[in-house]
């Protein structure tokens, strides 16, 4: 990404700073960077692999197929998949505070990917003012139109269960049962399941079972087959994994391979 001393959104010049500026990625996988914030606005979709950011609140998880939004001032970090490509849009703070104060994963569609594209540098050369303009006009009301996707999760902030809940986050594939998840937990499975549906709105098994679908996603946007993920995750065959993922999601898990 672009040095921040020398981002064009930071930059003292007569003329004022563009409204969007983009630029393309290729992180390496597992490639993370910790807890930051920005002057500006982030716009960050995926040509290809995936990328968890975290909020004080929330996790979400970036897909192809999918946009993230992250306001500026927001305190969050970074941690990309693997096979990544990525398409970075900083918005100026001011046009920024018209399309939202929170982090929201949205549905990608055709106009907003082209819209996407054009804001980088290479693309807008060779386009007048009112040209780039009208653009980026239309951008902004496409993302403020555009609907969410719950490709998040709450994470909880008490200390007792919040380790079990990051070590679920990393690797969900190596918990056999909630039980031994829970194990080593420093509380009562009454308090945790308490702490989990008061911090989360999710008892234990639900919320795992999300976690267990983001990591799903992610390992699809990667390249993976369907039904090696399916495997992997105890499904039967890989019509029963995407009954399952077609009833939560409301889309099929191809539509997040790479």
């Amino acid at each position: 990404m672009t040095n921040p001393e020398h981002h064009p959104l930071n930059e003292r010049r007569e003329t004022r700073a563009p409204r969007y500026w983009g630029e393309s990625v290729k992180p390496t996988s597992g490639e993370s960077y910790d807890w930051h914030t920005h002057d500006f606005g982030q716009l960050i979709s995926a040509a290809s692999g995936s990328m968890y950011v975290g909020t004080p609140g929330r996790v979400l998880l970036l897909s192809p197929a999918m946009a993230l939004w992250i306001p500026p001032g927001v305190e969050h970090w970074m941690r990309y998949g693997a096979n990544n490509e990525m398409l970075y849009v900083d918005v100026r703070q001011d046009e920024a505070e018209t399309i939202g104060a929170a982090c929201r994963i949205m549905a990608m569609t055709p106009l907003l990917s082209a819209l996407i594209v054009g804001t980088m540098p290479d693309n807008g050369t060779s386009r007048a003012n009112d040209h780039n303009d009208a653009l980026h006009d239309l951008l902004r009301h496409e993302l403020i139109a555009a609907p969410d996707v719950a490709l998040s999760i709450a994470m909880p902030q008490d200390h007792r269960i919040r380790r079990v809940a990051e070590a679920a986050l990393d690797d969900p594939g190596v918990i056999g049962s909630v039980g031994s998840w829970l194990a080593d937990a420093p509380a009562s499975r009454k308090t945790i399941e308490r702490l989990f549906a008061s911090e989360t709105g999710m008892p234990p098994s639900r919320w795992l079972r999300h976690a267990r679908l983001l990591h799903a996603i992610s390992r699809l946007a990667a390249g993976e087959k369907v039904s090696s993920v399916a495997l992997d995750m105890g499904y039967a065959s890989s019509s029963a994994f995407s009954y399952m993922f077609r009833r939560t999601l409301g889309c099929s898990p191809s539509d997040f391979c790479a």
